[in-house]
């Protein structure tokens, strides 16, 4: 770890090169982010649009039907992640607890 330290601070110019290229890359992650977002707001006001032009008395409740079925389905998906993360969090938990017993039993020794 020193000599990680020393060397950056040897070095400046190494250091501004890491940082530009961490930037650039974040810079990347949240354009194509954008773009995919900007993609799928297209396709969404396509399929509203296209309903609309197939009936447009029953667009109202085409869209609450599908708004429904978006939030059904968003609250079956939360609750899995929420029981992933209790899950994980129960694993954690076990794992922390035999690192404490391997600790006693090695320092026992």
């Amino acid at each position: 770890m020193d000599s990680l330290c020393e060397c950056t601070s040897s070095h400046p110019i190494i250091v501004m090169v890491i940082a530009a290229i961490a930037l650039l890359m974040i810079y990347f992650i949240f354009v194509k982010f954008f773009k995919m977002v900007l993609i799928l707001g297209l396709i969404l006001l396509a399929c509203a649009g296209y309903f609309y032009w197939q009936s447009p008395e029953d667009f109202p409740d085409n869209v609450k039907k599908i708004v429904e079925t978006a939030r059904e389905k968003g609250d079956v998906v939360a609750e899995k992640g929420r029981d992933a993360i209790d899950d994980s969090r129960e694993l954690i938990d076990g794992i922390g607890k035999m690192v404490e017993r391997g600790k006693k039993a090695f320092s026992d020794d």
